[in-house]
């Protein structure tokens, strides 16, 4: 195969996980904001897209380098830094260009994509953060197996930890933000108060958005940055337009899910919601950790609905939401694995 045609079909499968994204997670960004009708979904999808952009294009390079390079060892010198000492042999026999096969990477995007695609069509907003890392751990166990040494098992240990506490920080931050507003709503005039969160909830998407690309551009584009790493910009800037993409043709799905049926929002528990994801999100990806937007921004919405007791908020939506989070790297994980050892026996005959 052409190195031509070898780039247009990555470049493809990178787009394609960015509109996964971008259809899953526009209900991160604007859910809240539709659910509470600031501002019609087409318009508030248009508003996402450009800050998407923004955020991918500016600040999307630190989740790249974690996604792209930061999970499976596949050079000397990733191995000494991550372990001491001197690699083994097979480090070089499995990865003799120093990086993830081609195969490799397209595996791993197409599995993230599909699982995305699934969760989209049933409305649930999974993690497309933890696909892709399922999907890029998968394919490292298909080429090396379950050798630990050839792994960044502190990266990825900090990576589930974070995915953890990242919902759990929004759903606190929003808890607290929304009480604080409820409290200084008491005091002012209400029109004026109203006019004034009708504006801020749509600060309150912007900023989200702008993290959203900041973290999950490194998610759909991320796996190719060590093929081509001399394109870091231009790479996140597809990444971004995939999403912005991806969030106005089938955003709609998911963003009725979060905006109307976790919990009933008026404008302070939008706002509430979105500033507090938004912070966590845009916190982690300055660490480099690819965290789960839709974790933020689900956790938020519930802790918006605690301020008004658990009676509030529809658990049965959120068992099938966290059920959503663990499938989503389980499932790519294992079918990044299995399609990549098939196909290699196919090409090869035998069992590689």
């Amino acid at each position: 195969m052409s190195p031509l045609v070898i780039t247009l079909v990555l470049l493809a499968a990178g787009f394609y996980v960015g509109w996964n994204i971008g259809a899953n997670d526009a209900a991160n960004c604007i859910g809240t904001m539709v659910g509470a009708q600031i501002m019609p979904f087409r318009r508030a999808a248009l508003l996402m897209g450009l800050f998407v952009i923004l955020g991918g294009v500016l600040q999307g390079h630190h989740v790249m380098k974690t996604v792209g390079k930061g999970i499976v060892i596949t050079s000397g010198e990733s191995y000494r830094d991550a372990r001491g000492g001197e690699p083994p042999p097979k480090l070089a026999e499995r990865f003799p260009e120093k990086r993830l096969p081609d195969l490799a990477v397209f595996v791993a995007l197409l599995s993230a994509g599909l699982f995305v695609t699934m969760a989209t069509f049933t409305r649930i907003p999974v993690s497309t953060s933890q696909a892709i890392v399922g999907g890029v751990a998968g394919v490292g166990v298909g080429i090396v197996g379950f050798d630990g040494a050839f792994f960044k098992l502190a990266v990825l240990k900090k990576i589930v930890g974070c995915w953890v506490l990242s919902p759990i920080l929004s759903m606190t931050l929003a808890f607290v933000f929304y009480l604080l507003l409820g409290w200084f709503s008491r005091k002012v005039n209400t029109l004026a108060w109203t006019r004034v969160l009708s504006v801020l909830v749509i600060v309150a998407a912007c900023y989200v958005s702008y993290s959203l690309g900041a973290n999950d551009v490194g998610n759909a584009i991320g796996p190719l940055l060590n093929k081509y790493p001399a394109h870091g910009a231009g790479l996140a800037l597809l990444g971004g337009v995939a999403m912005a993409v991806g969030a106005l043709t089938f955003g709609r799905r998911v963003t009725e899910t979060v905006g109307k049926n976790i919990t009933p929002l008026d404008l302070g528990g939008a706002f509430a919601a979105q500033a507090s994801a938004a912070f966590g999100v845009h916190f982690f990806s300055m660490l480099g950790i690819p965290v789960s937007t839709s974790q933020a921004v689900v956790g938020a919405v519930i802790g918006v609905g605690l301020t008004k007791g658990l009676a509030v908020v529809s658990g049965r939506n959120i068992a099938q939401i966290v059920g959503g989070w663990v499938l989503a790297p389980t499932g790519a994980a294992l079918f990044s694995c299995l399609t990549y050892r098939l196909i290699l026996w196919i090409m090869n005959g035998t069992n590689p």
